[in-house]
């Protein structure tokens, strides 16, 4: 029992140290939308920006993933907008302190609401015009 608890106390703490963002799933008709290393340099002030990332045509975002990727993983990144399920999505991002930059891995996915999948254990929608085999 004493384990468990020291395995469950060291998981939370590593998790809580962490300010990845983890939204939504990679479903296997997603596609990668955006994938970029944002990185900023060390600076007199707190380094802020904001990323816009839109999907194209008929495409709704599935997954956003951002990681830090300092040894530290201080930085903050955070969802100002949208998100899974709609059409744009705005991330924040904010170095730790003063005279310190950031770097983020962000991943963005999405798929098209228009697509379907017609196969054996897919997705098939109903529609009136239905013909059954006749048996004689």
């Amino acid at each position: 029992m004493l384990v468990k608890l020291l395995f469950l106390s060291i998981y939370l703490i590593s998790e809580v140290r962490s300010n990845d963002i983890r939204l939504g799933f990679v479903a296997p008709s997603s596609r990668k939308i955006y994938g970029e290393i944002k990185e900023a340099d060390p600076a007199l002030w707190k380094r802020t920006d904001d990323i816009i990332i839109n999907t194209p045509h008929n495409e709704v975002i599935t997954a956003v993933l951002v990681t830090d990727l300092r040894d530290d993983k201080d930085g903050e990144a955070f969802i100002e907008s949208g998100g899974v399920g709609l059409k744009s999505v705005t991330i924040g991002l904010k170095s730790p302190s003063i005279l310190r930059g950031y770097k983020f891995e962000i991943e963005v996915y999405g798929s098209d609401t228009n697509e379907r999948l017609y196969s054996k254990g897919g997705f098939a929608p109903y529609s009136g015009d239905v013909q059954y085999a006749r048996k004689f």
